[in-house]
């Protein structure tokens, strides 16, 4: 037998080890809820408990003069100049506890930031806290804080979006 016929199953064999146990989502993504256990006088952010609404969906060309496309009680405006060629866009709003939204082409990015407007009127919200939009993943971790503000007259939180994909309401708010 010659060296390379017997270092091929045992490098093929370290390949499949590094393959398997090296690349997993538990290493990319915590689980639970971020920010979860903050220390007091930090923030935390939960997902924000709801009554399910109707399903909705719209789809539609959206392009270098921007556009509109709303999707139950949620709206999003693509200002002029932030995508540079027609792109069809598809706004859903499932029907869960959370109110959410996601939005096809997954991975689409904006030379401007887009406005996601997303109703709270049908969720359970505490004087303590205060709705942020948050980019999640399949699982409904929360990946990012999205710059949001909320409007508690309108019940409305307005957050800017660079990329697309899906998003939720979160309840933000301060340990002590």
């Amino acid at each position: 037998m010659n060296r390379l016929t017997r270092i091929l199953p045992i490098a093929a064999g370290l390949l499949w080890a590094t393959l398997t146990f090296g690349c997993t989502s538990e290493l990319t993504a915590p689980r639970g809820p971020a920010f979860a256990q903050a220390p007091p006088g930090e923030s935390t952010n939960t997902l924000t408990s709801c009554k399910p609404q109707p399903y909705a969906v719209t789809s539609g060309w959206i392009g270098p003069n921007g556009g509109t496309l709303k999707a139950g009680k949620h709206t999003l405006r693509v200002p002029a100049n932030a995508l540079t060629a027609p792109t069809w866009i598809t706004m859903e709003a499932p029907s869960n506890s959370i109110n959410r939204v996601v939005f096809r082409p997954d991975g689409l990015t904006f030379k401007q930031p887009a406005l996601l407007a997303m109703s709270y009127a049908n969720c359970s919200v505490s004087s303590n806290g205060e709705q942020r939009i948050v980019y999640v993943n399949d699982q409904l971790l929360i990946l990012e804080v999205t710059p949001s503000e909320t409007d508690p007259l309108r019940q409305m939180v307005y957050g800017t979006l660079t990329h697309f994909s899906d998003y939720a309401l979160s309840t933000y708010a301060v340990v002590y």
